[in-house]
Formats: C-alpha cells, structure tokens, sequence
C-alpha cells in the first residue's frame, strides 16, 4: 500500500509540473480533433504543399496524384497527417527523399518520430486522389473542400489555421481548360494531353485550394486595370450577355471593400467560374470563385428579389476575399465570424447600386426573415457553437450563422457608432492580414474603439441561442393622478433570465395622429409614458427588432384587418412579417391569415413586399377547408393574370405551380405550360410546372414529361430532367426504387438534383404513401453528413420532412429519436429545424 501512495504522489506531481504523456488518444481519432488541431499549430511552421493530378478524361478511371508536405518542426517527433481514404490508395511515402514506413490508423497517416529530423522535412506521398470532393462530370470537375474535403482530395494537415502555399500541377486533356487560386506560370501540351503548372498561392487555409478542369467557355474583363476572367458552359447567348452586369458589379465591390477596408485586394488574380449543379450559390477560393449557374445567370424576366440577391451574392463571396481568405478564423467554431462580415457588407455594397430600393426594407426581407426562419424552431442554436472535431464542421452552418449573425453585427455598428466600428475593422484586416483570428480577438480591437459594454452584448447575442418575445400592453396606475404607459417587456422562452439590449420603433395611432417613440430595450421591461390615448400600437415599425413580437389583442385585429393600408413601405413590411411570425406562433387560424394576405395582395405595388406575400401562401393554403381553397386558388390565379405588378404575376404563377389542387386551376396551369403561352414563365419554370403536372396528372405523366424533354437543349439541363424526373413517376415501384437508390452515396453525388427528387418522392400529394420514407431517410442522416457537402444534411431532413404534416409522420421522427437517445446534438438540431412544420401542425 505504502508504495502505490508514494507512487500516486509521484504521478501527482509530475502531472502538476506539465509533464504529461507525449500522445493523446483524441490525437488519433477520426476527423481532425481540437486537440490535434492545437498541437500542430504550435509545432509546424513554414507550410507548404507541392501538388500533382493526373485527371483522365473518362471520369470513371481514377485521378493519380502526389503531393510534398514541406514544413520545419524545432525537434524531431511523430507526425500525424490527414488523409480520409482507404490505405490502398496511398503507393508510397518517403521522408526526406528516403522511403519510410508509415501507420494509418482513423483517417491519418502517422510518420514516426524516427523518420523526422529538426529543421526542414519534407514528406512525399503517391495516391489516388478521393473523388468525394472532385465533383467530377462527364466534361468538367471541380473542388469543393470545404470545410474539411481537402483530406479527402490529397494528405495534408486540415485544419484552417495552418495556413500554406500551394504549388499546383495538372495533367488534363488537351481541349481542357484548367483554373486553381493563382495564374498559369507554364503549359505545354503534347499528344492529347496537357500540363498546367500554376504559380504558388499566397498562405492560404487548406479549404481554400481549389482547381477546375473541363470544357469552359472563357471571357475576360478589364476595368480600372484589373483583369477578371470569366468559366462557364452556359449556351444560352441572352443568359451569358449577363456576364456584363457580373463582371461590373464584381469590380465595383472589390473597389467597395478597398476602400473600406483600406487595404488592397491581396491575391494574384479574381476570376470566377459558372457551374450547373454547383451545390451552393458560390463558394470563395481566392482566383477561382465557384458560382451556381442558376443564380448568376437568370431568367429574361428577373424579379428585383432575383436581381438582388445575385449582387448580394457577389459581393458576398468578394467580401470573403478580406474576410475568410485573408483574415480566416483560427478554428471552424467561428466560421461564422467569415459569414457575418460576408452578408453584412454585402448588404452595404449592394445598397448604392440599387439607389431605388427600399434596402431597410430588403434587409428584413433578406437576413432578419431567414434568421426568424431556423431561430423560431426547437433546433435553433447560437450564432457561436462549440467544436470538438473538424469532421462535424459542416453541421454549424445554416441561417443562425448566416442571418442571425449580421443581424446581431447590424446591433452592434448601431451600439458603437459606424465610424468607430470601420477603425476597429481596418486595425482587425491589418493585424490579422494573412493569418488567423478568432471572434475575441475582434471583439478585443473594437473594444479598444468605443466605451460601451460590447462583451456583455456579444454573451448574450452570439454566444446563447434563442430569440426574445416581445409583449405590448398599456398599464394603468393611481399616484395622485392617473398614469398610463406602455409596457414593454421581454421573455426568454428558454426562462433562463436573458435580456437581449436593441433598440426599435413603436408608433402610437389613434384617429387624430400617430407618434412614434424610439424603444432601447435594456432590461426584461421598459415602460413609456402614452403620448395620447392610441386606438392601436404598432411594435417594431421600423423593423430594426428582433424576435417574435406579439401586440396587444386590440392592436393585433386592426393589423389583421388593415396593415396594407400602412402607408409607410418599411412599416408595411414589418408588420407583414410580425402577422406571419404569430400565425406561425398560433395566434390565429389558416382562414384569419389568408384573407389578410390576400387582402394585402389586391393592393400591394411594392414588389419587395409583393414577394414577401406570395412567399407566405403556402401555409394558410395546405390549412383551409376543400371549397374554400379552391375559392382561393381561383382569386389567386386570376390575380396572377391582372396584377399590375410583373414580378408579383411571375411569382403568383410560381406559387399556383407548386401549391394548386383544384381541379380548374390544375387544368388552366396543365394549358399555359402546353401552348407556353405565360410569357413571364421561364424554361427552369416550365420544367418545374411540367415536374408537377405529372404529379396531379398521372394519367398524363408519360407524354407530359415526354414533351417537356424535347424542349431542352442544353445538355447540363437535359442530364438534370432525367435524373429528377424519375421523382414524378406515378409508378410506386419505380418511387421506391429511386427512393433506395438515394440512400446510396453514389447517387447523391450531384446534391440539387438529388434533394429535388427527394422533395419530388416526399411532395404533398403523396404525404399519406411518403410516410415509409422517414425512418430509413432519418437513419441515413449520418451518412449524408459524412459524404456530403455542408449544407446538405439539412436540406436532405427539410426535404424529407418538410412536405409533412401528419401524426404519422411525426410518430416516425419521434420513434427515430428514441432509438437514437445520445444521437449527434448538432445533427439532431437539423432535424428539429425540418421537422418545425411537421411538429407545429400536429400540436
């Protein structure tokens, strides 16, 4: 006994002086664990990559390639490297031009401490490139690493604050055109093939590299001296005439953030490529931004939402050259510190060049409504979340991080006044330039630049989940006279006592006059003297609050019954958006909050708030009795046809296609889309109408679905109509089939076709049939996150889930979480935010 206490205190000791095992078990679990992430942040200095791919043009035969880690360590010690592929696919590895044995164990490669000397090593690793992250297509491929793809491409250190330089070489077919973040410094072609050797990268983060090779159509711009070039396949010549309108207001946010920011752009070129199918609208490799096609090329007749949030996109994606490229987080817990500067400044360059927007207006429309959108549902989560394992990363994307976050930032400039704010974000790039920081070193710089208390703001806005509900109610009391006031007051629903600090509009209306009062919301309840004894109060007229705000019952009739007859357009939107947030709140019915919808599309000429109305159809529609929604759908239909609004015609039309029963209006839809006789429809648009044509015409599918083929040209589109078209098949056997192809990684691989036919086997009309789809789709979830893209995980659970509303269905969830009782906490918030539709009509 007496020797195991001595020994006990022995290792007491040793421990209380730091010396603790040289390895760690989380060093070598699957992913990239904070702990190995830490380690070799403090260890491996001097990084850089020089890589190699041999890319066939048959996009089944395999990619060869071969890679060299440079990088000094100040001691010789085991070095653990990234690689999520099957050993097999690694030929070989040298050390220091000499063959070394390796270990592979959970996704890395582990270079012994033997192999490793002080100073400079270089390691050198033959392999087979993974084709998860290649998106390879028949006539084109392209990178997509982010936030942790990169190990599955090539071995390297995957974490984003170890940033490297990058020396890339391609071997494509000769009539290729290849594209990665720097310029071509060699090419040379012999027989059919070609070699590309581009020049090294400035430091940049591993899910920054990125390549592209194919048959592109190539067009350049110049403009103040800058040159840009343009990738796309597009074939349609009215479609790539746009790339005028890109090419302008890519400069003229490149100039914005210059100026800004006042530091110049920091890479060796900007260019950007255009593709079908690209998962999400664009993605930010310095040299060689990705675009969705579908958002940058648009239609003949764009709705100003369309045209506006392809600007918003661009300057988003160039705001993440400073911040994200530039300035990158130090670990993925705060990627979104990336996308809140991201959508906030794209906000601010967009504004000048759309001097005829209402862009307060556009603001709630665009980031307060989508975050409102995930914050209201049980899976919410804050704007900051922990991390343990970059494997997970993807999971905390979605609107909190990038909605809620500028709106939060939109609070914060607010608090601290603009001027102050822009000195604390030239200091942040300056310091930063070309390394990494995380949300408290910023916080920490525009501290420095303002007194006010900018922590305790930012504990309760970033760092806790949820949103306030705001409550209005006149009190009356006796001290000598009578008082009244306004009471103010705002509860946490998760009662654990936050006050969030903001600052909004309240207006006081009567027959006589309206006075408007400013809010500053500091504590649970603030009371304001009534100027005059109002008939109603409106909340949040200037829509700079946030949460769910709930009128007096007095006041939310009269908004029920008159809020389009608001004069004040800003004013007008809020209020649409305060209704939409009750009905949703269950406050009232189906038939209460269509007829103030559609009371408010008979005389709506903003067509910001025209598209916020028509968005909002869908609910109220699925809720009414059979009589009166076919009522409404006529109404809708023929205000589709006379609306002295363009865009709000187009998207009346839009609307009818996805949410139309009645056999009329089904049949009046089944003729624009035979004569194509709706002028403001477009070709995506007659293809969708045809998609559900075939749902509500069975009989008709055959020739419906025939004929709509014959009418697409361009073969990127036609390959999309074949893949998703099997969705729309009344052949059930053919539904299941499809349905259990999906669940198979290989067949989700182009992931917008994939979610599109999930949606399709999952549409209303088949609710009842559908219900036998949740558990195996729920049980694939995991492995949608593990070989999909970052976003996917939650559109495959909105997908699936979001077109239900039946106990069935929610039995079927309900069941999965208890066979699931410890499963994956940010996985299981996706599937809370799908399900908020499900769970909420069956209460």
């Amino acid at each position: 006994m007496k020797t195991y206490i001595t020994l006990l205190m022995l290792m007491c000791m040793l421990s209380g002086c730091g010396l603790q095992p040289t390895s760690s078990p989380d060093l070598y679990e699957p992913g990239v664990s904070q702990a190995l992430a830490e380690r070799r942040k403090q260890e491996i200095k001097e990084l850089a990559y020089d890589l190699r791919f041999v890319i066939p043009e048959e996009k089944a035969l395999p990619i060869a390639g071969e890679v060299t880690l440079k990088f000094v360590l100040e001691k010789p010690q085991e070095v653990i490297i990234d690689f999520r592929e099957e050993k097999e696919k690694i030929q070989s590895l040298s050390v220091n031009g000499q063959e070394s044995a390796f270990e592979y164990r959970n996704e890395h490669i582990i270079v012994s401490e033997s192999s490793i000397r002080k100073g400079k090593n270089e390691v050198s690793i033959r392999f087979t490139a993974g084709n998860q992250s290649l998106n390879r297509n028949d006539e084109f491929l392209y990178t997509l690493l982010v936030p942790d793809r990169a190990r599955t491409l090539f071995p390297c250190f995957e974490q984003p604050n170890l940033k490297a330089n990058f020396t890339l070489q391609l071997e494509v077919p000769a009539a290729w055109k290849a594209i990665s973040n720097t310029y071509i410094a060699r090419e040379e072609t012999e027989g059919g093939r070609k070699t590309v050797t581009f020049a090294p990268t400035e430091p940049l983060s591993t899910y920054l590299f990125s390549f592209v090779a194919g048959k592109l159509e190539h067009r350049e711009y110049e403009e103040d001296g800058r040159k840009i070039s343009a990738y796309y396949r597009e074939t349609d010549p009215k479609k790539v005439a746009q790339l005028d309108v890109i090419f302008k207001q890519v400069t003229a946010s490149l100039r914005w953030l210059e100026e800004y920011t006042g530091v110049p752009y920091a890479f060796a070129k900007y260019d950007f490529i255009i593709l079908p199918g690209f998962q999400y609208g664009g993605m930010e490799h310095t040299g060689a931004t990705l675009y969705n096609d579908t958002q940058m090329f648009l239609s003949e007749h764009p709705t100003p939402d369309e045209e506006l949030r392809r600007t918003e996109l661009i300057a988003h994606e160039t705001t993440h050259m400073w911040f994200g490229d530039l300035v990158t987080m130090d670990w993925f817990d705060d990627v979104w510190t990336k996308e809140v500067f991201a959508n906030y400044f794209a906000a601010c360059i967009t504004e000048p060049l759309f001097p005829d927007i209402n862009h307060r207006l556009n603001w709630m429309k665009t980031y307060t409504a989508a975050a409102l959108s995930e914050d209201r549902t049980p899976g919410t989560n804050s704007i900051r979340q922990p991390l343990d394992n970059l494997q997970n990363a993807g999971l905390i994307y979605g609107q909190i991080i990038y909605n809620k976050a500028p709106v939060m930032m939109a609070k914060l400039v607010e608090l601290m006044g603009k001027e102050n704010f822009r000195a604390g974000i030239q200091e942040y790039v300056k310091t930063y330039a070309y390394g990494n920081a995380t949300w408290d070193d910023l916080i920490r710089i525009l501290c420095s630049h303002t007194d006010e208390p900018l922590a305790a703001f930012s504990d309760v806005w970033v760092n806790r989940k949820g949103m306030p509900h705001i409550r209005f109610g006149v009190r009356r009391e006796e001290s000598g006279r009578w008082k009244a006031a306004l009471a103010v007051s705002q509860q946490d629903p998760y009662r654990r006592g936050l006050n969030w600090p903001q600052q909004f509009n309240v207006t006081f209306c009567s027959e006589a006059r309206d006075t408007t009062v400013e809010v500053s919301m500091k504590d649970s309840v603030c009371l304001i003297p009534l100027p005059f004894e109002p008939t109603h109060i409106l909340p949040n007229t200037d829509g700079r609050g946030y949460g769910l705000f709930i009128p007096d019952e007095g006041s939310m009739q009269w908004l029920l019954a008159h809020w389009q007859d608001l004069s004040d357009d800003t004013t007008r939107q809020a209020m649409l958006m305060l209704l939409y947030e009750n009905y949703l709140a269950k406050h009232f019915a189906d038939d209460v909050w269509m007829q103030a919808l559609l009371n408010g599309l008979h005389k709506e000429t903003n067509p910001l708030i025209a598209s916020t109305l028509t968005s909002y159809l869908s609910g109220p529609l699925r809720g009414l009795p059979e009589a009166m929604r076919a009522k409404t759908e006529k109404e809708l239909y023929d205000l589709s046809q006379t609306h002295p609004l363009t865009s709000c015609r187009t998207q009346l039309l839009r609307t009818l296609s996805t949410e139309a029963y009645s056999t009329p209006i089904v049949q009046l839809l089944y003729k624009v889309w035979e004569t194509r006789s709706a002028a403001l429809l477009s070709d995506n648009d007659y293809t969708t109408l045809a998609y559900e044509l075939s749902l509500r015409l069975p009989q008709e599918s055959d020739r419906i679905l025939d004929t709509q083929r014959k009418r697409i040209a361009n073969p990127d589109r036609l390959r999309q109509f074949d893949f998703i078209s099997q969705a729309v098949t009344p052949d059930t056997l053919k539904m299941d089939s499809l349905f259990h192809a999906l669940l198979l990684p290989e067949n989700r691989r182009i992931e917008p076709w994939a979610a599109s036919a999930l949606h399709y086997l999952n549409h209303p009309i088949r609710e009842a049939y559908a219900v036998k789809y949740i558990r195996p789709g729920l049980e694939v979830l995991r492995e949608v996150q593990r070989t999909g893209d970052i976003f996917f995980p939650r559109k495959w659970a909105g997908v699936l889930l979001g077109n239900h509303r039946s106990r069935e269905a929610r039995q079927e969830v309900e069941k999965f979480f208890e066979a699931h009782p410890d499963y994956l906490p940010l996985l299981k918030n996706k599937v809370m935010q799908a399900a908020y539709p499900l769970m909420r009509s069956t209460e």
